[in-house]
């Protein structure tokens, strides 16, 4: 089911609330990376096709039910990649103590639930006409039961909706995920 992004007021002072959506990319990041150096906000797709890891791994996401986006980093806003890395994967944790799941960090960029990863992080940056644009892309297993998972074979992973036993609304996790993430900047660069 596509995402519906109709209602997506977000309350955030340091990420731009506007939503770049596309039905199909092949990674937000690189999307993220190739708008014009003007554009902020949140780069967003159903079905990712080339997710990216760390070290050139893949990420694969389950199409219609994960989540795959990426944050472009205001150039007022721009801090260390690991820095922000490190506040997503805090924002992602308190998140999910929010919804009865606890999860740890894995250093430097992952979530697991157990020995089971639920997320990854990737923080990039390029440097175009003199102008860095930095971004922080997410993947977060939502909704992926255990036959969407069972093709990836490098690591056990799990979903929301097997560690809950009931699916969950995407675009309120979004929501959430990207005002922790707001707010945890905030508190970083003591807005």
């Amino acid at each position: 089911m596509l995402l519906d992004l109709s209602d997506h007021l977000l309350d955030t002072k340091v990420i731009a609330p506007k939503i770049f959506y596309k039905e199909e990319l092949a990674s937000t990041n690189e999307k993220a990376l190739n708008l014009n150096n003007n554009s902020y906000g949140i780069v967003i797709c159903d079905k990712q096709t080339y997710g990216r890891g760390r070290h050139g791994r893949k990420w694969i996401s389950t199409p219609y039910k994960d989540l795959a986006f990426t944050i472009i980093i205001p150039k007022n806003y721009i801090m260390d990649g690991q820095s922000l890395v490190n506040i997503a994967c805090r924002s992602i944790v308190t998140t999910l103590e929010k919804l009865k799941i606890f999860a740890r960090i894995k250093h430097p960029n992952d979530i697991y639930i157990d020995n089971k990863k639920i997320s990854g992080i990737l923080c990039e940056q390029i440097v175009k006409d003199k102008v860095i644009t930095q971004v922080l892309g997410i993947g977060i297993n939502v909704n992926s039961n255990f036959q969407d998972l069972e093709p990836i074979q490098d690591k056990l992973y799990t979903s929301l909706l097997l560690e809950l036993g009931k699916k969950v609304s995407r675009e309120k996790l979004l929501r959430n995920l990207i005002e922790t993430i707001d707010q945890t900047i905030q508190k970083q660069i003591h807005l």
